[in-house]
């Protein structure tokens, strides 16, 4: 799970504010705007103006449409200095600044995750961050990294996971981190690193609902699965626990009634991960008018 300690491990660029330098832009603003300066230079042009299809506008309305891609060129120019919205070669030049290079077949949202941890990484693996950065480096396999120090004692237990359909890793991704974790200039002198793989708890759900007269039932399973298929791929990292109360959230969409299910909060630990194997999803009744 996160540590408070270490920015990096639970700043969520999702919730950061917009940047005021992104300007939103309104094609409708900058129109109106080229005809109100049209008019304070010309006013005999009122006429003109106020005839949608007049020249006059047509004009104005393809300076105003430059104007608009002129400044989302800006946008753009702006997000590929960002870390939260740099994409392709851009955000390679954002990691050359630390040292961080894409790795064979690695996506953007990977690379951006390790730029943002590689700055833990200069005090060696001496911070959970560290550790996580030097293991997610070995491979675009690992897909997640927990780091856990027992106080005191001097052992660290690094759990990774694996991408894929199988998130337990296997033995040799699993002595790759290992050895990168024990390289000179990365492993502290005082530190017992252990490496293991990330125990699965495998979950079936299954769940009756009674939807609201109305809508077409297919449309709202649609939307559950939907919803469901999100809350796997939130809760499928190490760490993470599965609570009945995101389970019912995913469950009650728009038309949904009351939803029954049989199910009990599970925890995972530090070393776990919860694995959803499968979803049934029934109707089972339509409340009555």
């Amino acid at each position: 799970m996160p540590s408070f300690e270490s920015p990096a491990l639970y700043i969520d660029f999702a919730r950061l504010p917009p940047p005021q330098v992104i300007e939103e832009i309104d094609y409708e603003v900058l129109l109106k705007r080229y005809q109100a300066k049209v008019l304070e230079l010309r006013p005999e042009l009122a006429a003109a103006i106020a005839l949608e299809q007049s020249p006059t506008n047509v004009i104005l309305e393809a300076e105003s449409y430059g104007e608009m891609i002129v400044r989302e060129r800006i946008n753009a120019a702006a997000r590929a200095c960002m870390l939260p919205f740099a994409t392709g070669s851009d955000l390679e030049v954002i990691g050359a600044r630390f040292n961080v290079q894409r790795m064979d077949g690695e996506l953007d949202p990977r690379l951006r995750r390790r730029i943002q941890l590689s700055m833990e990484s200069f005090s060696t693996a001496g911070s959970p961050g560290s550790y996580i950065f030097h293991a997610l480096s070995v491979s675009t396999q690992v897909k997640d990294v927990s780091a856990v120090a027992e106080r005191g004692t001097g052992r660290v237990t690094v759990t990774i996971m694996a991408d894929g359909t199988n998130p337990v890793p296997s033995s040799t991704l699993v002595d790759a981190v290992y050895d990168r974790l024990m390289s000179d200039g990365i492993k502290p002198l005082t530190d017992d690193i252990r490496v293991l793989p990330v125990t699965k708890i495998p979950v079936d759900l299954s769940a009756n609902l009674t939807l609201y007269p109305g809508p077409d039932a297919s449309l709202v399973i649609a939307d559950v699965n939907k919803s469901l298929t999100s809350l796997r791929n939130r809760v499928s990292k190490i760490g993470m626990d599965l609570k009945r109360s995101a389970v019912i959230a995913a469950l009650t969409q728009e038309g949904v009634q009351n939803v029954d299910i049989d199910f009990q909060d599970v925890n995972v630990g530090t070393g776990g991960v919860v694995w959803i194997n499968s979803a049934s999803v029934n109707v089972s009744s339509i409340r009555e008018e």
